[in-house]
């Protein structure tokens, strides 16, 4: 299991549930970002790795915590998910 610190998970709007984190791996820091789609009490998930640069843009671009539109998601979807390299994803998965 991840130690705390060496992991941080950040939900940006849990109405359309996406956001950002970092783990380390083999004693390097990985950026992820990771966008969701509500099916009632289920969600697919797709986590995407971004680079530090990309996860620093995100902290600064979008405020701690936010009601977001699914058009909004959507921004956030094709900017920091899609075209990356795929983590992980499925129902309620999530690193």
């Amino acid at each position: 299991m991840n130690n705390k610190k060496d992991y941080n998970f950040r939900l940006i709007s849990n109405q359309v549930r996406f956001g950002c984190g970092y783990r380390t791996v083999d004693g390097k820091r990985q950026y992820f970002a990771w966008h969701g789609y509500p099916n009632r009490n289920d969600d697919y998930i797709t986590t995407s790795e971004i680079s530090e640069a990309e996860y620093d843009e995100i902290n600064k671009k979008y405020p701690k915590e936010i009601i977001a539109d699914r058009e909004t998601a959507e921004r956030f979807r094709n900017k920091y998910v899609d075209g990356h390299p795929v983590l992980l994803e499925g129902m309620n998965r999530l690193l």
